[in-house]
């Protein structure tokens, strides 16, 4: 689906951008899932605010899903955008702000597990931790399935931060509001550690 997407970009073909289009979205449509974030999920386990059957997907499942959905959306929105028509502009920006709250929710869930990961392999946790890591086990979390992900996550965290801190200053603070931050070195910072995952992204963080 990707190098579709990019074929496609780079041909500025109205068939291939439209097959690529169908593509991303039957790939969205398949990863969506009506279940609960993941540090929601887990919040709701402890409190037993669920009932016993087991979840179709797994954490790990849930979170590599979405990073998908957010990739598909990020290409849809440049897509949109090689089309240069107003209205593919404003469809094109709705589309990445929808991929950019996936990312950061995804970045954020991924570094709370770790952390959670990283207590339980430590001993240190507390009482109210220990149920979260119960939990975290239970789900089959790794460490190197943390960090694939989080690999995953970076290259798309890392792509916003750093595009949106290199637009103008006069142009920065709308874009702000509108719900796009920009931190250059975190940007940086995440990218760097996608080059260095094992994530299929990897080389284009470079």
């Amino acid at each position: 689906v990707s190098f579709r997407a990019f074929n496609a970009m780079m041909t500025f073909e109205e068939e291939k951008m439209q097959l690529a289009c169908d593509d991303l979205k039957a790939t969205e449509k398949l990863c969506e899932s009506d279940e609960a974030g993941v540090i929601e999920t887990i919040k709701n386990k402890i409190k037993k605010n669920v009932d016993g059957r087991k979840s179709p997907l797994s954490m790990i499942d849930r979170l590599q899903r979405q990073i998908i959905i957010a990739d598909c959306q990020v290409y849809l929105a440049v897509l949109s955008f090689v089309k240069q028509e107003l209205s593919a502009y404003i469809k094109g920006g709705w589309i990445l702000r929808k991929a950019w709250k996936i990312y950061n929710k995804c970045y954020t869930d991924i570094n709370t597990l770790q952390e959670i990961y990283q207590k339980k392999t430590a001993r240190e946790s507390l009482t109210s931790d220990a149920a979260n890591d119960n939990h975290v086990a239970a789900e089959g979390v790794t460490e190197d399935s943390l960090n694939r992900l989080k690999g995953a996550v970076s290259f798309g965290y890392g792509l916003f931060h750093l595009c949106i801190s290199m637009v103008p200053p006069n142009l920065l603070k709308i874009i702000n509001l509108l719900g796009f931050p920009g931190d250059r070195l975190q940007g940086l910072s995440s990218l760097m550690y996608a080059s260095e995952s094992k994530d299929m992204k990897a080389p284009l963080a470079t």
